[in-house]
């Protein structure tokens, strides 16, 4: 995911280097004609910025969800065939894994073929 990020990043920058190459390449030459914006450019400029504004702001909202649920605190019941009575641990959602997960007081704890796993969200 990270370098999903990075990947973006850097495609922005190499397009930002790009073009004030660009810019400074054109502006390098002498001209004797003033030229003036095209009417044309205003809306596309437009457009652009608001395409990053609105793709930043989602990848912002994404991680913050994430981050938020990922932090989401469950009980888990743990029933084993060999302990009369099950066990209950408090886990953050980020912390449980396919066959482990580590408990808010920092116990790594296996799971089993034939322990029986009740996952409930705790009401904040």
């Amino acid at each position: 995911m990270v370098t999903k990020v990075l990947l973006t990043l850097l495609v922005i920058v190499v397009a930002y280097i790009y073009l004030r190459r660009r810019v400074n390449a054109s502006q390098s030459k002498p001209r004797s004609v003033t030229v003036t914006p095209k009417a044309g450019d205003a809306p596309i400029r437009m457009i652009a910025v608001l395409f990053l504004l609105i793709s930043f702001s989602l990848t912002v909202g994404f991680f913050v969800y994430r981050w938020i649920d990922g932090n989401q605190l469950l009980r888990i019941t743990l029933t084993s065939p060999q302990s009369p009575e099950p066990v209950y641990y408090q886990v953050h959602k980020s912390e449980l894994q396919e066959r482990s997960f580590t408990t808010t007081d920092g116990q790594i704890i296996r799971i089993g073929t034939q322990d029986r796993l009740v996952i409930e969200s705790i009401p904040d």
